[in-house]
This record gives structure tokens, sequence and C-alpha cells, in this order.
């Protein structure tokens, strides 16, 4: 009887997709990516981890006619041997403990939309095409906005998109819900707007001028007690191209507007910041710079290239003039950026102390042999903020995060990342991955006590080197 109930609804599916396919060109692809993870992270006081972690995806196109189509993409991500009630169950874990109870009966939830979203093109008539639904949003090579795809869950946004293209210029209007908190008084609290326009011209200096810019409109800090939101902006230009046989890349973004939640919540002695935006205001920058050469003529066609990003900080000027100074890199995909070991991930600064970051890297590529690839990237980080000088005195002071500032400087460390990735066949990546990052005293500083990465007091985070590896396979059908 179950058997026979089975086969109904089995033919029942494949008689109504069969009608859908036929109505519509309906195509399937999806994704498997198993990830082993090897850490020793930079506390001398924890053992090493291994983390056996599993993406599964599967991908529908429905190209319903010629201006519209649906994509579909379900996805499924868990880590190895952990269960409910040790972890939460919507990440698609698993654990094997015998018995009849949820884990027998497989109750864990764990597949859903990553993407889910409708695109029109020639939208009301009009050269635009709009996208609406939830989806990956990467705008200026992943720099501000990216879809973070190291990550196994990644990262997605609900969002309205338009473009228009006209010859070699593009222009584009992104509208991102951020953040909705639901079930408080007034429904505007709480939430989090993001509008972003964007303009590019191709045939400049050899490659693309891209500008871009977007308004924060930030109520989470609004209540009943009268608090302002923070309203504030973004705005900048990236070049990329090729000439005279050099790969580069040049940008710089610069950030105004409301900064007083967190430069309060920072607690650096901003004057005057406290709990409403406006009581402090925005003045951040990022500037970054690349420049390579590949040798496509030498044996395994070797590539060399010179990276410096730098991120600014807060400072004792800022400080004084009721400024924050450091800059928020927003929904960037910050493992493309700052190291492979993601120690400088967090969007507003904390990573670092809130004094900026300066990365600089050389980054080498080869092919040893026909179906693999070799990669090194050797990152120096520092800070923005001159902490170890004058410009430092009264932010380092005011700073509850240092149990002592003895050695401190602006060297935050060191991290080597090796990776060797092999092409299996047309499908299938096998991925060899090791790093090591060399810490300092600042670095120790930084990630120790309260306001920072962990508050278990002083000298208890960051004192050790950390090592991290993988294994990965990475199947695409």
């Amino acid at each position: 009887m179950k058997r026979n109930l089975v086969l109904s609804i089995a033919v029942a599916i494949f008689m109504v997709a069969t009608t859908v396919a036929q109505a519509a060109d309906l195509n399937f692809s999806g994704q498997f990516r198993p990830r082993l993870n090897f850490d020793s992270d930079a506390t001398d006081n924890t053992t090493n981890t291994a983390i056996f972690d599993t993406r599964v995806r599967l991908n529908a196109k429905a190209s319903v006619n010629a201006n519209t189509s649906v994509f579909l993409q379900f996805q499924s991500v868990g880590s190895w041997g952990v269960g409910d009630g040790e972890t939460a169950v919507d990440v698609g874990t698993r654990t094997a403990n015998g018995g009849g109870g949820d884990e027998a009966s497989d109750q864990l939830h764990d597949v859903g939309f990553h993407q889910a979203y409708l695109t029109l093109k020639n939208f009301a008539g009009q050269s635009v095409d709009m996208k609406i639904g939830r989806q990956e949003v990467v705008i200026g090579g992943h720099r501000l906005f990216g879809h973070t795809g190291w990550l196994q869950g990644a990262e997605t946004k609900d969002a309205i998109r338009l473009t228009h293209s006209g010859g070699n210029h593009t222009l584009g209007y992104s509208y991102i819900a951020a953040e909705n908190q639901q079930g408080i008084g007034n429904s505007n609290e709480g939430d989090v707007d993001v509008h972003v326009v964007t303009a590019s011209t191709q045939g400049v200096m050899g490659g693309a001028l891209e500008g871009i810019f977007t308004a924060s409109n930030d109520n989470t800090t609004s209540d009943t007690a009268g608090e302002d939101k923070q309203l504030w902006y973004t705005v900048g230009a990236r070049q990329k191209g090729k000439m005279g046989g050099l790969d580069y890349r040049v940008e710089f973004y610069h950030q105004f507007g409301d900064a007083g939640a967190i430069a309060n919540a920072a607690a650096m002695g901003v004057v005057g910041a406290n709990a409403d935006g406006n009581s402090a205001d925005r003045d951040a920058q990022m500037f970054g710079i690349r420049l390579g050469k590949t040798f496509k003529n030498a044996k395994g066609s070797p590539s060399i290239t010179l990276w410096y990003d730098n991120l600014s900080g807060t400072d004792d000027d800022d400080a004084a003039g009721g400024d924050w100074g450091t800059f928020d890199v927003m929904y960037d995909t910050g493992h493309k950026f700052y190291g492979f070991m993601d120690v400088f991930l967090n969007r507003t600064g904390r990573s670092s102390g809130y004094y900026g970051l300066q990365d600089i890297a050389l980054k080498t590529k080869m092919s040893p042999t026909a179906g693999w690839t070799l990669k090194a990237d050797l990152h120096h980080f520092r800070t923005q903020t001159d902490i170890s000088g004058s410009d430092g005195d009264t932010v380092v002071a005011a700073d509850g995060s240092f149990g002592s500032t003895t050695g401190m400087d602006e060297d935050l460390g060191t991290e080597l990342d090796v990776v060797l990735v092999h092409k299996y066949d047309a499908n299938t990546k096998l991925v060899f991955g090791i790093s090591k990052y060399w810490t300092t005293d600042t670095f120790q500083h930084v990630n120790d006590g309260p306001g920072s990465l962990a508050n278990d007091g002083a000298d208890s985070m960051g004192n050790d080197d950390a090592n991290w590896g993988f294994i990965m396979i990475d199947t695409k059908f």
C-alpha cells in the first residue's frame, strides 16, 4: 500500500515536471562541495580542531519567455557529526546517536532557498532589466558588496536590482533590505535599508571605470527614547584593466554621514558620541592598488602581483573632533582580500581594534604541470592609525580592550597562504590549502578583553601563532 502511494506520487511529479518543461525552457544544475578543515587558532590554551562541512546546491532556471525567467537555488549546509542541541538545526547538521529519536526519522530542517529571484528584461517597455528576490549581490569585484562564496553558506540579500546597458555604458540601482526586525511598536525601528547607484564605462585605460554611491539608512539605534537613526554614505570609484602587459586595479572610497552608534559602542573617546546616530560624524576612506604581471612565455606561466590596501582607522584627531575615522567594509567578500584565514572580517573594523588596516601583499601563481595550479600569497598587516606615536595616545587610553599597552606598535602580524588546485575533470576540482599566521603583541591586545573579538580577559586571546589547512572537493554539474 505504501509502495503504491509513493509510486503514484512519483508519477504525478514526473507528469507535472514534463508539463512545466513543455511550457518553459527549464534547466537544472548544482554543486556538491565537501571540505575538511584543520584549525589551530591563535590562542595557546585551546586544542586543535578538525571540522568536516559540506555545501549542496540544486539550481533550477526556468526561461518562461523571451523577457521573463525565474531562478531557484536550493542549498543545504552542514557539519558532519554535529546535531540538534549542539548547534542550530537549520544549518543542516547531522548526528548519529542510534535509537529511534529525531535523528533516526531525519526531522532536521536543513534545505532552503539560497537564491530565489525573478528577472524581467525590458521592464515596463524600457531598456531596463529588473531582478527581484533573494540573490547574490556582487558589485565592484566584491569590494563593498560580495557573496562571500568561500563560506559554505555564502551570503545573499533580499533585493531589487535595475540595470540599464547601452553601448559601453552601464547604469544600475539596487535596493537591499539589509535588516527587518518585526514585532516591535514602530515597524520602522530596527530596519536597515541600503540604496546603491552604480555607473560603469568600458574602454577606459585598457579596462573599465566603475563609480558607486551608497546610502545606508540604519534605524537600529532609533527607539522610543528618541535616539536618532544613522544615515551614512559611501562614494567611490574603481578602475581595473590591462596596460603595457600589466594587470592593474586602483580604487578609492570615502564614507561620510552619521556614526554615533558605532563610535559610542567602540568606546574610543570620540567627543560627544552617544547612542544617537548623529552624535558623531563619519569621515573614513579606503584606498587599494594592485599591479601584476603574467609571464606567458615562461614555463608554468608564472604571475606575480604586488598589492596594497589601506583602510583608515580612528585616531586622536578624529576623537577630538567628534569624528569616526574607521572605514566600514559593508558587505564585502573579505576572504578575497584580507588573507584566507579570515582574521580581519569584521565589517566595522573591530578585528583591528578600529585602528584601520594596511595590507601589504605579494601574490604569486603558476601551473607546475598540466591540470595543476599553485598559488602562494604573503600578507603583512599593520594598523593604519599610528598607535605607537602621538597620533593614538587618546584612543588607545580610552580603549577598554587593552589590559596593557606594552609592546604596542602598528604591526598586526604576517600571514602566508598556499593553495594547490587540481582540475580532476571538466566538472570537479580538488583543492588543498595551508596557511600560517604569525601574531604580534598588538594583535594579541586587540583580540583581548571587553569590546574586542573575545571578552576573556587580558592576554587570553591572540598570544600564539595560528595554523589552518583544508582539503576540498568542488563538483559542479
